[in-house]
């Protein structure tokens, strides 16, 4: 998935808003193909804090080349390209009797459980964790993911052959 959102930002300059296991299919070569490109809604389960509209982002850039990112909350007047969600729907006696977890609202929300995780290496964890940082500047880069991943990958072939 790393190497999907990388070829996405960085090589077809585009987005995809639902990054997950469900929206890839395998070719003829068992290759991954992400699909799904619909663009309805990012999923607040894995999307950055910093994506509800309420933040300005500024590219800081240093002497050492590195760029760091400026969060500052939004305090101007009430944005107009704000997502709109339609509260009707067809089924809506049947929804309101459906069993269901309570939706999450918000990144904040999900919560990290490592618990029967025994056959997930550590580092393989600490990784992931890189990724969930609420400081932007502090989660790992996407390129380093894209490595991390390959060179794990490389590691279960050689293991494998």
């Amino acid at each position: 998935m790393a190497a999907a959102v990388a070829h996405t930002h960085l090589v077809a300059h585009t987005y995809h808003m639902d990054i997950k296991p469900g929206n890839f299919l395998l070719d003829e070569e068992s290759n991954l193909v992400l699909i799904n490109w619909e663009q309805s809604d990012a999923p607040v389960t894995t999307a950055a804090l910093e994506i509800d509209g309420t933040w300005d982002i500024e590219e800081i850039r240093s002497e050492n080349q590195t760029t760091t990112l400026r969060y500052t909350k939004y305090t101007g007047p009430e944005r107009c390209n704000m997502p709109i969600h339609a509260n009707y729907h067809t089924k809506k006696s049947w929804l309101e009797h459906l069993d269901k977890f309570d939706d999450i609202t918000c990144t904040e929300e999900v919560v990290e459980d490592w618990e029967s995780s025994e056959n997930i290496p550590e580092h393989w964890k600490r990784v992931v964790e890189d990724c969930l940082h609420k400081d932007p500047n502090k989660r790992i880069g996407l390129r380093e993911l894209v490595a991390f991943w390959d060179s794990e990958r490389q590691a279960m072939y050689e293991r494998n052959t």
